[in-house]
């Protein structure tokens, strides 16, 4: 079954859900062509041949043996550099603001678009009324030479919070036409993990890779549906072998089956389901000729009563309350949850699985009756 969201106000993101063997069918079919044009890719006439927007590897964007000329960056380093200090020193000026005044709070969604806006406009939305605040260190750029759509490009750099915890954050801004640069996401890598290595040329520019890239194990435009495959189905899923388990990945599966028997006890059916979003896709090449790519998913949970009046004695789970009035589950309650990932993608034929290496999400929007 396919379940295709309506659009909604901020950029409310389209959900796909395929659920059963009809999500593997569709996966499987869309792998099995990704294989068939890997295979033309290397057999010759057909090849696939990097273009502007469409880096198949690292040598893209490099000089060739003949001295030929880099072709001029579409966004430059300095642009970039500019562009990201113009945005962390919002964030810092205006985050550390008290009281938040409504204008200043406009000011910092004006800043943000795709899954950003919608984090942030919850953390509006919530009694609370403001953001945590962050001090940013010094930011390494990867800015890619050669693109296609929207202006992008991205950065890795240490996020410390307010009680002194430091994270390196993966953020990706981007520029549509003449309009400011805003931040589209931003991921948090595992504790104490090293930034990815992203190939550069000679100038120091990465590699952007065409989201139907075949030359790594899961290309970019799939990346999002397979991993919200392992979310919903786990170790016993599709997708085994393909993504590393985790608590991002299987790790969901387990906690959804732990939750539906939970629920089951207080007169509730539980479900969770993982789409991927309709916000941007962005995908970098590593240094050992695979993938850096950055996307987003949105976890949808329901809760429905089915004994009445035992589930509807169910309080609403803590986490929600900030985002809705209700205080009990009187018949329904949907969460829906922005989430933001990075992962590195190996090459193909490497042997390797996909992993996840960094998250940020929320919930940003709370609805039932």
């Amino acid at each position: 079954m396919a379940r295709i969201g309506s659009g909604g106000d901020h950029r409310k993101a389209r959900e796909v859900d395929v659920r059963g063997h009809g999500r593997r069918g569709v996966l499987a079919l869309a792998l099995a062509s990704a294989v068939v044009a890997g295979g033309a890719a290397c057999s010759g006439p057909g090849e696939a041949r990097p273009g502007p927007g469409r880096a198949a590897g690292v040598a893209a964007t490099t000089a060739g043996p003949t001295g030929t000329p880099l072709p001029a960056p579409r966004v430059t380093l300095a642009e970039a550099a500019g562009a990201l200090a113009g945005v962390l020193g919002a964030d810092g000026v205006l985050g550390a603001a008290t009281p938040r005044l409504d204008a200043e709070q406009r000011l910092l969604l004006a800043q943000t678009r795709d899954g950003q806006e919608a984090l942030t406009l919850a953390a509006f939305n919530g009694p609370a009324g403001k953001l945590p605040r962050h001090t940013w260190g010094t930011p390494s750029l990867l800015v890619p030479r050669e693109q296609s759509g929207p202006a992008w490009f991205a950065a890795t750099v240490e996020r410390t919070d307010a009680s002194g915890g430091t994270r390196t954050a993966v953020l990706t801004l981007v520029r549509h036409d003449r309009e400011n640069w805003q931040l589209s996401s931003t991921s948090l890598l595992e504790v104490g993990a090293p930034p990815p290595q992203v190939a550069k040329d000679a100038e120091g520019y990465a590699t952007a890779l065409d989201p139907q890239d075949t030359t790594v194990v899961i290309s970019p435009r799939l990346m999002a549906p397979l991993h919200a495959t392992s979310a919903e189905e786990g170790e016993r899923g599709f997708t085994a072998g393909l993504i590393e388990k985790g608590p991002h990945t299987t790790g969901f599966a387990d906690e959804i089956a732990r939750r539906t028997r939970i629920e089951k006890t207080a007169c509730l059916s539980y479900d969770s389901i993982f789409a991927a979003s309709n916000y941007p896709v962005h995908a970098l090449r590593t240094a050992d000729g695979g993938a850096l790519v950055l996307y987003s998913l949105i976890r949808t949970t329901t809760r429905i009563v089915r004994v009445d009046p035992c589930g509807s004695d169910t309080p609403v789970p803590p986490e929600a309350r900030e985002l809705t009035t209700a205080r009990f589950i009187r018949d329904e309650l949907r969460i829906v949850e922005t989430q933001q990932y990075v992962t590195t993608v190996p090459a193909k034929n490497s042997g390797r699985a996909a992993r996840v290496i960094g998250y940020l999400g929320g919930l940003t929007k709370v609805t039932g009756n």
